[in-house]
C-alpha cells in the first residue's frame, strides 16, 4: 500500500512539474515574440482584451477624478495597494533557507533589492502609459508590445486573482478557527474547515453577491489599521515567547521558536525571493495612479514632464514606506519564531495570547470585507473568458457561486499558505511585477532607438530593461523549482 501511495505521489509531482514547466515555456515564448520591435503602424487602436479589475486599493483610487488626485492621497492609496495580509507569509520565506537569527540581515537586503526593482517596474508602466497615451494596462501592452499577445496580461491577472482568492480563504480559516476555539464554540465550527465553510456561507459569499460594493468602501482604512496594529503587536511580542514563558508553553511543539547558531544558505532562499515578488505586487494599478495623478501647478506646456516627476516621487515614497512596514513584519515574525515560522505567521502565536487574537480578528475581518473586491475582478475575468469562448456572458449570481465554491473546495484541501504564496510569486507575480513591465518599457525604448535616439542613456536603460526581463524569467523558473 505504501508503494502504491509513493507511486501516486511521484506521478502527481511529475505531473505538477510538467504543468509548471509548460507554463514557464509559454512565458518564454511570449517574451521572445514580444521582443520583436514592431513599426509604428502597430500603434493603432488595440483589439478589446479581457478586462481585469484591480484589487482592493484600485477601488479607492478610482474614486478620484482623472488628473485631480493629490500626491499625499495617492501615496496613501498606493501604500494600501502594496501592503496586504500577504506580508504575514514572509517570515516563513526566511525560515525556508535558514533558522539562524542572523539570516534576517540578508533577508532584509533581498527585501530592499526586491522593493527597488518592483518600484522601478511600477514606474516603467507609468512611463509607457505616458509615452503611448494609454489609459489601461491592456492598452499600454498593445501599443508597446503588440496586439497578438494582448491576452497575456489579462490572463495572468486572472490567474493572480484566483490564487489570491484562495490565499484569502485559507487565511480566513487559519484566523477564525483559532478565534472560534478560544470562544469555546463547537469543534465542528472551530475547526479550520468549519471556519472556512461558516465564514464563506455567512460572510464572503453574501457580500460578493451584493449588486454594489460602494457600502464596503470603509474596508481600505480597516485593512491599513489592522496591519499597523499587527505589526506593532508582533514587535511587542518578539521577546515574549522565549523558552520557560507561559506563552511559549501554550504554543504547540511544532510551532515553538527554533533557532540555529550558524547561518547556512540553501537554494530555498528563492522561496523568499518569490514571496517578496508578491509582497510588492501592485503593478496592475499603475495606469490608474498615473492617469489620476494631478500634474501640479505650472504652465500647461510642461504638464507632462511635471506629472511624470510627481509620479516618480509617488513611486519612491510609496515603495519606501511599504518596504519599511513589510520589513518590520518580516523581522518581528522571524526573530520571534525562527525556523518554526508558519506560512501564516499568526498561527505561531498562542491561542491564549489576547493580543494575537485581536490581530487575528483584525486581519480576518479585513479579509472578509475586502474579499468581494477581489472576487469582482476574478468574476469579470471569468465572465469575459466564458463570453469569448461561448459567445454569451453567464449570469452573475451562478458565476459567483461557482467561483466561490471552487475556491472554497481548494482551500479545504490545501493548507500550506507559504507554498501557495511562493509558487504564485514565482510564476505569476514575478511575471506581472518584473517581466511584463520591463518588456513594455524595453519595447518602447527599442522603438525610440529605432527612430534615431542613440543617446547613451536610452541605450543603457534599454539594456537594464532587458536584464530585468531576463532576471524575471530566471527567478520564475528557479522560484517554482525551489518552492515545490
Amino acid at each position: 500500500s505504501s508503494d502504491v501511495c509513493s507511486s501516486d505521489l511521484c506521478e502527481r509531482n511529475a505531473m505538477s512539474g510538467s504543468v509548471l514547466r509548460s507554463l514557464l515555456c509559454l512565458l518564454a515564448l511570449c517574451g521572445v515574440t514580444a521582443l520583436q520591435v514592431r513599426p509604428d503602424s502597430s500603434r493603432v487602436a488595440p483589439r478589446p482584451v479581457l478586462r481585469a479589475t484591480t484589487l482592493v486599493a484600485a477601488a479607492a483610487a478610482a474614486a478620484e477624478d482623472e488628473g485631480k488626485a493629490g500626491l499625499s492621497a495617492s501615496t496613501a492609496n498606493l501604500v494600501k495597494s502594496i501592503v496586504g495580509s500577504g506580508v504575514l507569509s514572509l517570515p516563513v520565506g526566511v525560515a525556508a533557507f535558514s533558522s539562524a537569527r542572523t539570516a534576517i540581515l540578508p533577508a532584509l537586503t533581498l527585501l530592499a533589492v526586491a522593493g527597488a526593482i518592483s518600484g522601478y517596474c511600477f514606474s516603467a508602466v507609468g512611463r509607457v502609459c505616458a509615452a503611448t497615451g494609454s489609459k489601461s494596462w491592456g492598452e499600454a501592452w498593445s501599443k508597446s508590445v503588440g496586439e497578438s499577445t494582448a491576452w497575456v496580461p489579462s490572463a495572468l491577472i486572472g490567474i493572480l486573482t484566483l490564487s489570491v482568492s484562495l490565499q484569502y480563504t485559507m487565511v480566513i480559516g487559519d484566523s477564525f478557527s483559532s478565534i472560534f476555539s478560544a470562544w469555546g464554540l463547537p469543534s465542528l465550527i472551530a475547526s479550520r474547515s468549519g471556519a472556512i465553510v461558516c465564514l464563506t456561507a455567512l460572510g464572503t459569499l453574501p457580500l460578493s453577491l451584493l449588486p454594489s460594493l460602494s457600502a464596503l468602501g470603509f474596508t481600505s482604512l480597516l485593512g491599513v489599521g489592522g496591519l499597523l496594529y499587527t505589526a506593532a503587536f508582533m514587535v511587542a511580542r518578539v521577546r515574549a515567547y522565549k523558552p520557560g514563558t507561559a506563552l511559549h508553553t501554550a504554543v504547540p511543539a511544532a510551532l515553538r521558536p527554533r533557532f540555529d547558531s550558524a547561518l547556512a544558505f540553501s537554494p530555498k532562499v528563492f522561496v523568499l525571493v518569490s514571496i517578496l515578488a508578491s509582497a510588492f505586487l501592485c503593478h496592475f494599478v499603475a495606469p490608474n495612479f498615473y492617469n489620476e495623478l494631478a500634474p501640479g501647478e505650472g504652465a500647461a506646456a510642461d504638464a507632462g514632464p511635471r506629472k511624470m516627476k510627481r509620479f516618480s516621487l509617488l513611486t519612491v515614497s510609496s515603495f519606501a514606506l511599504s518596504a519599511v512596514l513589510t520589513g518590520v513584519v518580516m523581522t518581528a515574525g522571524f526573530l520571534t519564531f525562527g525556523g518554526a515560522s508558519d506560512g501564516y505567521i499568526l498561527n505561531n502565536y498562542a491561542p491564549t495570547d489576547r493580543l494575537a487574537q485581536l490581530a487575528r480578528v483584525a486581519i480576518g475581518s479585513q479579509i472578509v470585507f475586502t474579499y468581494p473586491f477581489l472576487h469582482l475582478g476574478l468574476r469579470e475575468s471569468t465572465t469575459a473568458l466564458l463570453k469569448a469562448v461561448t459567445g454569451e456572458a453567464p449570469p452573475r449570481v451562478p458565476t459567483s457561486v461557482g467561483i466561490i465554491a471552487l475556491v472554497t473546495a481548494l482551500a479545504l484541501r490545501v493548507t500550506n499558505l507559504g507554498l501557495i504564496a511562493a509558487v504564485t510569486g514565482a510564476l505569476v507575480s514575478t511575471s506581472i511585477g518584473y517581466i511584463l513591465p520591463s518588456l513594455m518599457l524595453g519595447q518602447t525604448l527599442a522603438r525610440r532607438v529605432a527612430d534615431g535616439d542613440n543617446s547613451s542613456g536610452t541605450r543603457l536603460e534599454l539594456l537594464a530593461a532587458r536584464a530585468i526581463t531576463a532576471l524575471g524569467v530566471a527567478l520564475a523558473g528557479i522560484g517554482v523549482y525551489a518552492a515545490v
